[in-house]
């Protein structure tokens, strides 16, 4: 007997009967929970503002009398500040998401990307499926 197949997204497929991720495969009546999530971005923020404090204070070690005098250690400082901060800047506009399965007998699996829509599309093909076993399909075409 030949499966309907739900979903398929690299490693990842969704059938009538199971939801295989990689090597583990759970049994799709017995998905208990599932979620995405995205990583907080309050620390990345704190060490943006940090950095962009330190660089103003390394530009600022180097004024004296009305004018600035550039030292190599300042310049070094600076810099360094900058590329943290700019660090920092790509992983609060571009958080992992983590896409969360566990089936009813505890055992569970975890995928992340910086890519919302690919986890949200394994969520969205694991819920038609659900909604496919329990739900005649002619039901679903109103």
């Amino acid at each position: 007997m030949k499966q309907k197949i739900f979903h398929t997204q690299g490693n990842f497929s969704v059938s009538e009967t199971t939801v295989k991720i990689g090597e583990m495969t759970f049994p799709l009546r017995q998905v208990a929970y599932m979620n995405v999530t995205q990583q907080p971005t309050s620390l990345a923020w704190i060490v943006f503002m940090a950095s962009c404090l330190a660089a103003v204070g390394f530009a600022l070690s180097g004024y004296n009398n009305g004018q600035f005098y550039t030292t190599n250690n300042a310049l070094l400082g600076i810099f360094v500040s900058t590329i943290i901060a700019a660090v920092s800047l790509y992983f609060i506009f571009k958080p992992k998401y983590y896409f969360s399965i566990k089936s009813s007998n505890g055992s569970g699996y975890t995928a992340w990307s910086r890519e919302y829509s690919d986890l949200a599309s394994m969520r969205n093909g694991v819920e038609r499926a659900l909604v496919g076993i329990y739900v005649p399909q002619n039901d679903l075409t109103t």
